[in-house]
């Protein structure tokens, strides 16, 4: 067994599988992964039925989308529906669609993953006007026991839960057992967390952070360029400002002003498509540009908590342009040849994840870990 898989066998007490580093392990028969999976393999499996067992319930609630999971511990029967923020004017009449959709109105446990900061069990999401509260929700709904909590600390609960197959690994480095994590991920903004190993619990405790709102650090003239750009349009130029979405769509407008104003204005995945298929040079540049910025933040929140245990990139956007990741531009900027601490980013290692519900296999844990 490798010290990675070690360390995450000691901080769940199951055998998890390991990333990249030797032997593979297996999980448990009813663990997260198995919930995810199952969600696709029993649609529609709620509705018109009599429920018995234990039900939990786990949702991820991003700026564009609300991904809920249900699931009968038991029978282990679940089902996923997945509603667009845009429709719904709160969170709570978004998830009276999915109860009603489902059929499931009674739960045992819930955990809700959200993107913002939690305060109290409150949550005002930072990209949609929603407001996410813990009391309001228990009121309202047959939900015995809940957690809310940030979207990135559900993502780094569920590192443990990948399987080799769900990781792209652009730098193996040298992974140290029970060294610290980075966790990062680019959507419809951009996600941060940190996991470091308590003696205490001997296992992993996830740090949110909101370290996507710190200022922009930029390399180079052009992306010099870029953060005047973005400063004289927001007064401001945060990380999630450049490495987001919106940050590429910012990216694309900038490179068309300063190139060609003649270019149409595209969406996020507009830009991503006409790059996928060199279709648009200014397209492909952006996207270059998005990945070196990536690539640098990466880096830097590693060397922030020294993660020595490796860096995840995450989010939406990367498995949608892993052929642009793939031609180094992320790697490169990670690792920047030629500065100081080349060799101790060298040694991180650097993954990108692959699996398009991370967020949800970390809130299941959480949901389990209540009943």
């Amino acid at each position: 067994m490798s010290q990675f898989a070690k360390v995450f066998y000691t901080v769940n007490k199951v055998r998890h599988p390991q990333h990249r580093y030797g032997e593979r392990l297996k999980t448990e028969k009813k663990g997260p992964q198995n919930f995810v999976r199952a969600a696709h393999m029993h649609e529609g499996s709620f509705m018109g039925k009599e429920h018995s067992g234990q039900m939990i319930l786990v949702a991820d609630i991003g700026g564009t989308n609300a991904r809920f999971q249900v699931y009968n511990i038991d029978t282990e029967e679940s089902e996923s529906w997945t509603g667009q923020t845009s429709e719904y004017s709160d969170f709570e009449s978004c998830l009276r669609a999915m109860i009603l959709k489902v059929g499931v109105h009674r739960f045992d446990a819930a955990c809700f993953a959200v993107a913002g900061v939690v305060t109290n069990n409150v949550c005002q999401l930072t990209n949609i006007g929603w407001t996410v509260d813990l009391s309001l929700i228990k009121s309202q709904f047959h939900i015995s026991k809940l957690r809310i909590i940030n979207d990135f600390e559900a993502v780094g609960h569920g590192i443990s839960e990948l399987k080799e197959k769900d990781l792209l690994t652009l730098n193996p480095g040298v992974a140290q057992s029970m060294g610290a994590i980075a966790v990062l991920g680019p959507g419809t903004g951009l996600g941060e967390a940190i996991l470091v190993w308590s003696e205490h619990t001997e296992g992993y405790t996830v740090l949110p952070t909101e370290g996507s709102h710190a200022d922009f650090a930029p390399r180079g003239q052009t992306q010099r360029d870029l953060s005047s750009w973005v400063e004289n349009e927001l007064s401001e130029c945060e990380v999630e400002h450049v490495c987001s979405g919106p940050g590429l769509a910012r990216i694309y407008d900038f490179l068309r002003a300063r190139d060609d104003p003649s270019l149409p204005s595209l969406t996020p995945a507009e830009i991503s498509t006409r790059a996928n298929f060199n279709t648009c040079k200014v397209c492909e540049h952006a996207v270059a540009i998005f990945l070196q910025i990536l690539g640098a933040e990466a880096a830097n929140l590693g060397l922030k908590c020294l993660a020595t245990g490796g860096v995840y990139v995450a989010g939406g956007i990367p498995t949608k342009i892993l052929d642009a990741i793939k031609r180094g531009d992320l790697l490169e900027a990670f690792l920047r040849p030629g500065s100081k601490f080349h060799q101790v980013r060298s040694s991180f290692p650097l993954h990108v994840v692959l699996h398009p519900e991370i967020g949800l296999l970390g809130s299941s844990k959480i949901a389990r870990n209540l009943l």
